[in-house]
This record gives C-alpha cells, structure tokens and sequence, in this order.
C-alpha cells in the first residue's frame, strides 16, 4: 500500500552524503529514516522559527517566539549534559 505522505527531494553534497549514510549505518536504519527522524525532532524548533519568521514580516515583535527558541535550545543542551553525566 502506497504511503499517504508527501514525498520531496533532496539534494545534498557528497560530504553530508556520507555522514548521513555513516549516521544511519552506525544506528541500523535507512538513511531515509534518519533524516525523517532528524526532522521530525527538528519540527517544535521550526514552528517557533517560522512563527518568529511571520511576526517579523509583519513588523511585530518575535521576542516571544526567539526566548522560546532559546529556553528549548538550552533545555535540550542540559539533557544531553545529564545523559551524558549519568553514563559516566
């Protein structure tokens, strides 16, 4: 049964070619797989950038879209310091 998702293309250089392909060997999934996983991991920081995105076409002020982006960053940062703490 065909998928119901939309389908892109993309194009990469050879440099991103083989650290995709590295990535997705040394994890055991397709590479089509991992760049899926990677955006879909990517997708509540891309809302807040494209709101904040909007607001400035709009001559409104994004600070609140920009803090949240940094909170985010910043808690995702700390979690991987503790996973890394934790396996020490």
């Amino acid at each position: 049964m065909p998928s119901k998702k939309t389908r892109i293309n993309l194009t990469v250089d050879d440099d991103m070619n083989q650290l995709l392909t590295e990535l997705a060997e040394l994890q055991g999934i397709p590479k089509t797989t991992l760049v899926y996983e990677y955006l879909e991991a990517m997708r509540p920081h891309m809302i807040e950038i494209r709101d904040a995105i909007r607001l400035v076409n709009d001559k409104k002020d994004p600070s609140q879209h920009l803090r949240k982006i940094l909170m985010n960053t910043q808690q995702d940062f700390l979690d991987v310091l503790k996973e890394e703490f934790k396996d020490a």
